[in-house]
């Protein structure tokens, strides 16, 4: 039986390439998914952090050359995840804060983010009635801003914006969910001209290894 040590190095170094040409290592991903990379590149992270502290491995070593690429890959698998959870959230345009009423929303934030200061501001002065003399509370005003903070929660709780939103983040994040889980195809895993596959090729290189693409370096 393998010993633990053994299982977590070879899942550490599962990302070595073991073939010649980087086309020949992305075919070896096929019908994998990028969860499966991005967990892989998570463990040598850890693995590396671990043998090497949080500097990581040396420079200009074969462990180096390999978290190079193993962060290009990532990066690569993993480009299209922005079509799955835009930068721009659609709940902060204009059109849609002005449909759910953001407006209303902001100002319910602002009064339970005051109303929850003013309370530790009471509580503070309940346990201290002879400390800093100047604030406006006292241990007396704590049921009624305990019962502003209630009003203000449930306002939110079932305020149009805020559920207008969950519903879109329930929506990205199974987008997400459905995109690092698909199985990775030869289409996806063919140079697409971008940046990123430039820097994944001079990663691979680096490591020996050879490519049919050409980077300027």
């Amino acid at each position: 039986m393998k010993t633990f040590k053994v299982y977590y190095e070879n899942r550490a170094y599962a990302l070595v390439p073991q073939q010649d040409t980087l086309e020949g290592f992305l075919r070896s991903l096929e019908g994998r998914s990028i969860k499966d990379v991005l967990d892989d590149a998570s463990y040598m992270r850890l693995y590396f952090g671990n043998k090497f502290g949080l500097g990581g491995p040396a420079s200009n070593t074969a462990e180096a050359g390999l978290q190079k690429f193993v962060g290009a890959l990532s990066n690569w698998v993993n480009r299209d995840v922005f079509k799955a959870r835009p930068k721009e959230r659609e709940y902060d345009t204009p059109e849609f804060k002005e449909r759910y009423d953001h407006d209303s929303y902001r100002k319910a934030r602002h009064g339970q983010a005051r109303a929850r200061m003013d309370l530790n501001k009471a509580r503070r002065a309940e346990r201290d009635p002879r400390g800093p003399r100047g604030h406006m509370f006292s241990g007396d005003d704590i049921p009624e801003l305990e019962a502003q903070i209630k009003e203000f929660d449930d306002v939110l709780d079932d305020h149009p914006y805020i559920l207008a939103m969950r519903q879109i983040d329930n929506e990205y994040d199974k987008a997400v969910h459905d995109f690092h889980n698909a199985p990775l195809t030869d289409e996806y895993l063919t140079d697409d001209g971008s940046e990123a596959y430039d820097n994944l090729v001079a990663a691979f290189t680096n490591l020996g290894g050879t490519s049919e693409t050409i980077v300027d370096v």
